[in-house]
């Protein structure tokens, strides 16, 4: 019985890193999104501009949907006029409005 269980643990183990990795999107998750927020501001406050932060992050998020999430958080924290915020506070601030805009959504179609 042990060398049945030892088997299939070392075939799991085997077959695991064979498997395909599956990309975790980022556009519906708003603590990720409050998080995404944190690290613009962080950018913004090291002098990266408005284009640089979009360079980097068409690097990183390939989703055509994490894009379009990321570009408007970018173009919100960058835009004229923009209130200079602490990384904590765009967290907050971006991670409430996505809630808040889900829960909207959620009672709309019921």
């Amino acid at each position: 019985m042990k060398r049945v269980v030892v088997a299939a643990l070392v075939a799991l183990c085997v077959a695991q890193p064979a498997t395909q990795a599956v990309a975790q999107t980022v556009s519906d998750q708003c603590f990720a999104l409050g998080d995404i927020a944190g690290q613009v501001v962080g950018w913004r406050a090291h002098k990266k501009t408005r284009a640089q932060a979009l360079n980097q992050a068409a690097y990183y998020y390939k989703d055509p949907a994490d894009r379009a999430a990321v570009d408007a958080i970018i173009e919100k924290i960058y835009a004229p006029g923009a209130p200079h915020m602490t990384p904590d506070q765009a967290n907050m601030a971006v991670t409430s409005e996505c809630l808040n805009r889900q829960k909207g959504q959620a009672s709309s179609t019921q």
